[in-house]
């Protein structure tokens, strides 16, 4: 089949040729002639097993190949059949380094916190397989100079140290017979050297679409170019690059971040001319495109030659440009839009078409943009096994593990869509979870208490089962609350998967549904590997355990086969791009941090470190992502990508695209012409999909409501805390107290301002009758003493009682003082006090519940309201913080229970917050004296039928959010718009 030759046999293909295509032209070239049973003995190595499917179909519906075709196989399938060594598990690999790791972190605190062990050691098993496959013995670590580095890089250079001469021994005491990854492939490289060179085989073999990114590929490569029978292939080499850049210098001309650097490193470890390789085929050489990227990528030094081979680009950048479009969305939604209407407009036109990004977020919005037209994309990655209904339920579990659980992770939990069983069993499940929910205080708890809710279940009429399934509720969850920190691993993954399956099969016992399909298949496959690993993880805590089958969960991904794709649309990673060509290229994400991403910092060792090591340095993973860019971007049809803003912010468009709009814009007005044509093709993407996204017809603005139901059912009793409501915002009256609509408490006890108020309240309830003349610090003392009594009662969050408790201490000598002037000259009469007082016409009832109400020594009464917020100014009591000089009218016609009427001398607000403030009322104001008379005519305003209960009537001082402005569609009209009155009820 090949020549006899005494140099290595490699050879190229292009960028932006379709490599598979290229692979068979040249094989049928080159096999013709040969009998069948020589056909069926050439051997083809692809480095991935989706190179291998596509190249296996592709020759199977090839008339060429009819018959006998040739072997297609894995790369390192050649290497396995040495049978040598064999890898140690890479869960059980990262177990035992975590192990150490977590060592040092006990000895060094500061390096680390403990929960980053197992991201350090996945950094760390990087860098041990780096150092093991570039051959740096533990000498070379010992020789590094450590006096000019901060004490972090000396405390992990030492650790290295040790790590790295002592990590073979104990990895032969935890791991029997097993070595590390790269040390097996190195050996059976050289097993394969030496079977080889005893006896090489006589067949044809070809190794293809491999850059060589790993030393040891590289060796296999070498290896298998100098075979009698053997060849190279290279995918994405650039023709149009100088040849001094691919010169074999100790110094490589070409930064590790160009896109050929890594075939410029192939050649120098073959000891190859680069520039005067052969390529595969003589079909495929450079093209206008691959002249104008080549140029675009050149290395920084030597971007002069822009300005040399300017005129010959200037000619042909129109070709080159011709199958170019930009897209510069808006936004992430936007681009994932366009890039969606662009793959149903292949479609429509009968064409294949392929989106290529690293950016697993962009893709699942195309996938989920596309579900439009019910097109299901041929997805090379598959879904996060931790975005499946089974991996959000383990990890929902993972988040309560060793605690009881929080009433909002309950609720979570059992509206999962896999908890409560089947069918009949899960909608009387559901029916269950909405009525606990909607249970008033059954869930008003930090942590769920099980006994309230079997309360709620006692009470719970027409539901005889109810009791039981609660009973069957505490039961799942005990097991996994009962998990201490100390607990063996291989037992709190037991119950993690215990948990699941109960809590799956529904208190009627179905069969478990987390288990089924891809998802549930993947799911019972993770929790066998760490099964089979528990051994390894002695030692580690319930929450080291949890987080590595989170970050295990991460990490797994999914392929459903539950509905068949369409053939003609494919999602790619970048290496599998390589071996597939569409009609229409998409390359999206173009935004520098997504395409390349940005290198990932070594916790281990700094940038000189590695480069006294010789260690590639982090822009080597630029290179490869540069690499694949030049060959996608070199299609005949090409879609570029990239949003303008991503989570809010702006992006910085990819280096890449930076470099060849800017040469493009640069070659005259053919080449400012060849740019505004790329853009406008793209904004062609982006209005249709505005106008596919954009209703048929817009909806008018919703106006600024003002209902006016029939006076009959308009309120006839409020809180005097009420009356501001109506004042400020009728809506919100309306709302709670016609339509009878109160916010859905959520579920759980939260530490909000209104827990903190009424702690402050309590504290003062108590504290005030117990003074009984202290004085000074025996006073402050007391304060002390019952602050810390109340929060240890009421406030069950240590945390937050500290920071509340100190807060109020802050204040307490002020506090304390003036309650001391308070009782000087009147004496604490009542606290929690209720009242009441009717207005005769119209028919009305104002209830109170005043904080405080002390008796002068005069005989008159002092009313105070505390408030853990800042006191309301005196503008705005005059004009809707009614609530003391209605209180005052109350206390003044008797209305509050046990207190005869009497005159009011007093109103005052006090602050307990940062500034301790107090407010007192100036009731010699005439809008203050007057609240009752104001009052009176707001309640029979209301009496009218064509008055109504306008939105936010006072938005000027509104600066909250209300409980109902989603009801009254608020964002849809302005402040500043007429309300317009609305009959309802009639």
């Amino acid at each position: 089949m090949f020549d006899p030759t005494e140099n290595l046999r490699v050879f190229t293909v292009p960028v932006g040729a379709d490599f598979a295509a290229v692979l068979l032209d040249g094989l049928n070239m080159r096999m013709a002639g040969l009998d069948p049973f020589a056909r069926a003995g050439v051997e083809v190595r692809l480095n991935t097993r989706r190179a291998q499917r596509v190249l296996q179909d592709r020759m199977a519906r090839d008339a060429r190949f009819a018959g006998m075709m040739p072997r297609i196989d894995g790369a390192e399938a050649l290497l396995t059949q040495s049978g040598l060594s064999v890898a140690v598990d890479p869960l059980r690999r990262k177990v035992h380094v975590a192990r150490l790791i977590a060592g040092l972190i006990a000895q060094e605190p500061g390096l680390a916190p403990r929960a980053a062990v197992f991201d350090l050691a996945d950094r760390l098993l990087d860098l041990l397989d780096t150092l093991q496959a570039e051959g740096v013995a533990p000498d070379r670590l010992e020789g590094l100079n450590l006096d000019d580095v901060s004490k972090h890089w000396q405390i992990s250079a030492r650790f290295m140290r040790l790590l790295w001469t002592l990590w073979p021994d104990v990895l032969e005491q935890t791991e029997p017979g097993r070595q590390d990854p790269e040390v097996v492939r190195i050996t059976q490289v050289a097993a394969l050297e030496a079977e080889w060179t005893r006896s090489p085989p006589d067949h044809p073999l070809i190794l293809a679409g491999s850059t060589g990114s790993r030393p040891w590929m590289r060796r296999l490569m070498r290896l298998v170019a100098g075979l009698p029978q053997g060849a190279v292939i290279l995918p994405g080499y650039d023709p149009d690059l100088p040849e001094m850049l691919w010169q074999k210098t100790d110094k490589p001309s070409l930064t590790p971040d160009h896109p050929q650097a890594g075939l410029a490193q192939v050649g120098r470890a073959m000891g190859l001319d680069m520039a005067d390789l052969p390529s595969w085929t003589s079909a495929h050489g450079s093209t206008a495109r691959g002249r104008l990227v080549s140029l675009a990528l050149r290395p920084a030094p030597v971007t002069d030659s822009w300005l040399a081979e300017a005129p010959a680009r200037h000619v042909e950048v129109g070709e080159a440009t011709e199958g170019l479009t930009l897209i510069e969305a808006p936004a992430e939604r936007e681009e994932a839009a366009a890039i969606a209407c662009a793959m149903r407009d292949a479609v429509e036109h009968g064409k294949t078409v392929a989106l290529i990004t690293p950016d697993r977020d962009l893709s699942r919005r195309v996938a989920a943009a596309l579900d439009r037209w019910r097109l299901i994309p041929d997805d090379s990655a598959g879904r996060p096994l931790h975005l499946t209904p089974p991996g959000v339920l383990l990890r929902m579990l993972l988040n309560i593990s060793g605690t009881v659980p929080a009433p909002a992770a309950l609720i979570a939990l059992l509206k999962h869509p896999l908890v409560g069983g089947a069918k009949q069993s899960r909608r009387l499940h559901l029916r269950r979870v909405i009525g606990l929910q909607t249970g008033r205080d059954v869930l008003a708890t930090p942590q769920t208490d099980w006994d309230r809710i079997a309360g709620w279940a006692a009470d719970r009429q027409n539901d005889d089962g109810a009791t039981a399934w609660v009973a069957w509720l505490a039961d799942c969850f005990a097991p996994l609350s009962r998990l201490t920190q100390d607990v063996e691993p291989a037992l709190a993954l037991r119950v993690l998967r215990g948990v699941a399956d109960r809590l799956s099969r529904g208190l009627d016992d179905d069969d478990p549904e987390i288990w089924r399909e891809e998802t549930g298949l993947a799911a019972t496959a993770l929790l066998d590997r760490l099964d089979a690993a528990a051994d390894a993880m002695t030692g580690l805590t319930l929450t080291d355990t949890m987080r590595l089958v989170e970050d295990e969960l991460i990490a797994a991904q999914v392929r459903s086969a539950a509905f068949l794709p369409h053939p003609g649309v494919l999602i790619l990673g970048a290496l599998e791009a390589r071996m597939t060509r569409a009609d229409i290229t998409i390359l999206g994400g173009l935004n520098e941090g997504v395409w390349p991403e940005r290198p990932a910092p070594d916790p281990w060792l700094s940038r000189k470190m590695r480069d006294n090591l010789g260690l590639p340095m982090p822009e080597r993973d630029t290179g490869l992502a540069a690499h694949d860019f030049q060959n996608a971007i070199n299609a005949p049809q090409v879609i570029l990508s990239r949003a303008a803003r991503a989570g809010g912010a702006p992006t910085v468009a990819s280096r890449w695209m930076i470099r060849l709009t800017n040469l493009i814009a640069g070659l005259g007005e053919e080449g400012v012409a060849a740019l505004d044509a790329m853009q406008a093709r793209g904004e062609v993407y982006l209005d249709i999909a505005r106008a596919v996204e954009a209703p048929a017809a817009p909806l008018p603005p919703a106006p600024r409501p003002m209902p006016a139901p029939p006076v009959a059912a308009r309120p006839r009793k409020l809180p005097v805390t009420g009356v501001e409501t109506l004042i400020r915002d009728p809506y919100a009256t309306y709302a709670r107290y016609i339509l009878g609509l109160r916010a859905l408490d959520l579920p759980g006890r939260e530490a909000d301002d209104r827990e903190r108020g009424t702690v402050l309240h309590k504290v003062m309830e108590r504290f005030v009758p117990a003074l009984q003349g202290a004085q000074g610090a025996e006073a402050l003392d007391l304060f002390a003493q019952t602050a810390t009594d109340v929060l240890a009662e009421l406030v069950p969050w240590p945390a937050t009682r500290a920071l509340w408790r100190a807060r109020l201490m802050r204040v307490a000598p002020v506090l304390v003082e003036r309650e001391i002037a308070r009782q000087v000259d009147a004496t604490p009469l009542a606290r929690e006090v209720e009242g009441q007082r009717t207005l005769v016409a119209p028919p009305f009832v104002l209830t109170a519940k005043a904080d405080r109400i002390d008796r002068a020594h005069d005989g008159t009464l002092r009313i105070y309201d505390y408030k853990s917020g800042t006191p309301p100014t005196p503008d705005q009591i005059r004009t809707y913080a009614l609530q003391l000089p209605l209180q005052a009218e109350i206390a003044r016609d008797g209305g509050f229970r046990d207190i005869e009427p009497a005159e009011v001398s007093r109103l005052e607000y006090i602050g307990m917050g940062a500034s301790a403030r107090i407010q007192p009322v100036d009731e010699t104001d005439d809008r203050t004296r007057d609240a009752w008379q104001r009052f009176a005519e707001l309640i029979a305003s209301y009496e009218s039928a064509a008055r109504g209960y306008p939105a936010r009537q006072q938005p000027s001082h509104l600066t909250y959010a209300s409980d109902y402005d989603h009801l009254s569609r608020m964002g849809e009209w302005e402040d500043g718009d007429e309300a317009q009155v609305q009959e309802v009820g009639r």
